[in-house]
């Protein structure tokens, strides 16, 4: 846990989604109520799913433009690499990381405590800390954190989801009122597309570097992703292949993940990509498009990304 004699701040990625905004509102509350000088602030816009829970329940967030004056540490929560971090953070400030990915960069920051568990969300490593040190959490943190647990579990049907997180979206339930089909309305707002599509796929994109072979990856989470795909598919290759030029990538890829636990659906824009995606997960592709029958998540997929390229496969 950071210094006490230092103010704290807590944030995330650049533009987070809800597990991201989530986690950085609520573990700032947890360490200011465990005797720490914190506070929490986001970079960027949040997701939609995180700006329809702000909207429904009138909830106001701390949005920065640079780093607070006189903050001598940053924590990071559900973030563990630099492609995504607001540019006004360094490495060395870094003191803590509290993550839930496979695939990390932690030995970039020398300066900080680690806590990376593989759970499906990082809202249950939050919301777990309150619930073992027997704190009281306020209902906006809670009513945060359990759509985080949801929506990065795709409502507990996707394979990473644990029983801990499990526990801790049941444990949150009893700590605010559950407005009735609550994910169900997240998921409903989070399929409504009312941004530039490029604006969308932007959002929620993520590079990796593996032996210096350069991987984006976007990632769009609505109901009837394989739908919407198919009808703006050409759209998307367009952008894709905008994004892979002005990011200097060496491959690109589109991951849609169905909302209503239908599986996946890939856009590959070219040859090399699809064959990335062929020697990785076995896909079999019509032309830039190719269907998975199961919901797998990016971050279950860039561990596999990781392993290939370091076997020399890809």
């Amino acid at each position: 846990m950071p210094d006490t004699n230092n103010k704290i701040l807590v944030t995330t990625y650049s533009n987070p989604d809800i597990d991201g905004l989530a986690c950085s509102l609520a573990y700032a509350e947890f360490l200011h109520k465990t005797g720490h000088d914190a506070t929490y602030g986001i970079f960027g816009v949040p997701h939609r799913e995180a700006q329809y829970v702000l909207d429904k329940f009138n909830i106001q967030i701390n949005r920065l433009k640079s780093l607070p004056e006189g903050y001598e540490n940053i924590v990071l929560v559900d973030a563990s690499d630099l492609e995504a971090l607001p540019s006004q953070i360094k490495p060395g400030q870094v003191t803590e990381i509290i993550d839930h990915r496979k695939t990390t960069e932690i030995e970039k920051f020398v300066n900080a405590k680690i806590q990376v568990e593989q759970v499906g969300a990082c809202a249950t490593l939050i919301a777990e800390k309150f619930k073992q040190d027997n704190i009281l959490i306020s209902g906006n943190a809670a009513r945060l954190l359990y759509p985080a647990i949801a929506s990065n579990t795709i409502n507990f049907k996707g394979k990473l989801t644990t029983d801990r997180d499990r526990n801790m979206a049941e444990w949150l339930t009893t700590q605010f009122d559950l407005p009735e089909n609550y994910i169900h309305d997240i998921f409903a707002a989070k399929s409504k597309i009312t941004k530039p599509l490029k604006e969308i796929l932007i959002e929620d994109f993520k590079a990796f570097e593996f032996n210096n072979i350069k991987i984006g990856i976007a990632q769009l989470e609505i109901t009837d992703t394989n739908g919407y795909i198919k009808n703006n598919l050409s759209e998307i290759i367009n952008i894709l292949k905008k994004i892979k030029k002005e990011k200097t990538l060496d491959y690109i890829f589109l991951n849609g993940l169905d909302l209503e636990g239908a599986g996946n659906t890939f856009v590959a824009p070219d040859q090399a990509d699809r064959k990335l995606l062929e020697t990785v997960l076995n896909l079999k592709f019509d032309d830039s498009l190719a269907v998975y029958d199961r919901l797998i998540m990016r971050k279950e997929i860039t561990p596999l990304i990781q392993t290939a390229v370091e076997a020399g496969k890809i």
